[in-house]
């Protein structure tokens, strides 16, 4: 053997599994590392970001609370001028409004009084047809009976004379037949008895 071969046998072997696995493993390391330092510095740049823009939106809300403020004070000074205004209007229009309801009540008690006196003449006018139509449908009532009655004895008469007819011409016919039957029930029994 050589030399040269012999110092290839003494060194230990490399596992490459195990260098693979470092190698991966160290990758891993120097991209967690990359990402954390870029992270912080995003962080950092936020944060200064943030202070900046803290000071704006203090601002915005101190001046957003000062017109919020002012809008109030000129509501509430508008309110109590429009009440003031409201409370005046009322006293100056009350007695006008008092007299309103006086003259209406006024005017309605007459015209309660023009319709009582219309209702008594109406009901005096109502007792009047209604006797009249009373006396009318009692009037009605006795035709109708007296017109049925006639009907009805007229009818009975009618009834009685057909019946009498009836029986005459029942007796017209049937006698002879009554009698011819006899003497054809005689003849038998004659001819029987011998």
């Amino acid at each position: 053997m050589s030399e040269k071969e012999e110092t290839e046998q003494s060194k230990p072997k490399e596992n490459l599994l195990l260098k693979g696995w470092n190698d991966f493993i160290s990758n891993i390391t120097v991209g967690y590392h990359r990402f954390q330092k870029s992270f912080e510095e995003n962080t950092k740049k936020n944060k200064e970001l943030w202070n900046q823009n803290q000071e704006k939106i203090d601002q915005f809300f101190k001046s957003a609370k000062e017109n919020w403020d002012a809008k109030l004070k000129e509501w509430g000074a508008e309110l109590e001028k429009t009440h003031k205004e409201n409370t005046n209007a009322w006293e100056n229009d009350f007695e006008k409004m008092t007299e309103f309801f006086k003259k209406n009540q006024e005017s309605w008690d007459k015209n309660l009084k023009e319709w009582e006196v219309d209702l008594e003449k109406r009901q005096i006018e109502t007792k009047e047809q209604w006797e009249v139509r009373k006396l009318k449908i009692s009037e009605d009532v006795k035709n109708w009976q007296e017109k049925t009655k006639k009907d009805w004895e007229k009818g009975l008469k009618s009834f009685r004379r057909e019946m009498i007819k009836g029986s005459y011409m029942f007796l017209v016919f049937m006698i002879p037949i009554l009698v011819v039957l006899f003497v054809i029930v005689a003849l038998i029994t004659r001819l029987f008895e011998f």
